[in-house]
């Protein structure tokens, strides 16, 4: 059961990032704001609200004694923070910004293949049969959906590929990277908000006419909260729930709810249309989602003492 509540919450994550890079797409039509400061002020103001309410619920003096008493930890938050929090979002929305939310979701769908990989050979050992076809199936659905089965759709900008794949990289990274912050038994929750507050205060540093009052000009400021608060604070925090109990492959694979979610909200938001095709897309994406769950455990997760 607890299983199957993560696999829940990853997903849900993946709609949540969804309904963000809509937001995000939106956004750029509008502002003259580059991806850095897009990303400063969501991490700065994110990590300040998800600190505070983790201070406020009791679970930060836990971990914070934990750092303290073992200093490289602080060195390796910091790490997560740049690679595995701030990198994410910034090649995201420097992708989004020159190829647009689609071909970004596209590319985006090799993140299983580049986790099942690496865990394949950090582990060695040959991919299980689910990881596979669970691979398969969300890579595939991914194609389907957002091409039509077109090929020649996915001829993006190269910026857009070259950012898009090091945003699929650095994500894969911040799942394995996560994993082991979470078994030194720094909580998940404290763990992304610092990391985010972290993130927020060095990118200060990249940007040189801060000014806050563009963010939230009346034709911005929706896309704004909605990035900070649903494709941010709600999106990192269930999605480090799931995480907790999965692999970083089932996480990765699970979380291709996020191109699915993407054709689902467009459709809803813009009247985007979508075929017999695209619908296959949408039923291999959620198959490979649910295989973990139909063809058994992609590996053994290690049990965490909380």
């Amino acid at each position: 059961m607890r299983k199957n509540f993560s696999l829940l919450f990853v997903g849900l994550a993946g709609v949540c990032w969804a309904s963000s890079g809509v937001a995000v797409q939106d956004f750029f039509s509008h502002s003259t704001k580059t991806p850095m400061e897009l990303t400063n002020i969501r991490m700065f103001v994110s990590g300040l609200i998800m600190t505070a309410a983790i201070f406020l619920s009791g679970k930060f003096r836990p971990s914070f004694s934990r750092l303290n008493r073992k200093k490289i930890l602080w060195l390796y938050l910091i790490i997560y923070g740049i690679l595995g929090v701030v990198m994410v979002q910034f090649t995201y929305f420097q992708a989004i910004e020159i190829g647009g939310a689609a071909a970004t979701t596209v590319i985006l769908s090799a993140t299983p293949a580049m986790v099942v990989i690496w865990e394949s050979f950090y582990k060695k050992k040959f991919p299980r049969t689910v990881e596979i076809f669970a691979v398969f199936f969300a890579m595939s659905g991914v194609f389907l959906l957002v091409t039509g089965g077109d090929p020649t759709k996915l001829l993006v900008p190269l910026g857009c590929i070259f950012w898009s794949l090091s945003s699929g990289a650095v994500f894969g990274f911040s799942m394995i990277f996560g994993k082991y912050l979470m078994a030194e038994k720094i909580d998940s929750s404290f763990m992304i908000s610092f990391g985010m507050l972290i993130g927020g205060i060095l990118t200060f540093g990249f940007i040189e006419n801060f000014d806050l009052k563009t963010f939230f000009m009346p034709d911005v400021i929706f896309d704004v909260c909605w990035i900070i608060f649903f494709g941010t604070i709600i999106a990192f925090w269930i999605f480090n729930l799931g995480l907790k109990f999965l692999t970083p492959e089932e996480a990765a694979i699970t979380s291709t709810t996020e191109p699915a979610s993407s054709v689902v909200i467009s459709y809803l938001v813009f009247g985007t249309s979508f075929g017999l095709i695209e619908s296959l897309g949408i039923f291999l994406v959620f198959l490979a989602i649910l295989s973990p769950v139909l063809l058994g455990r992609v590996g053994k997760v290690p049990k965490i003492k909380t």
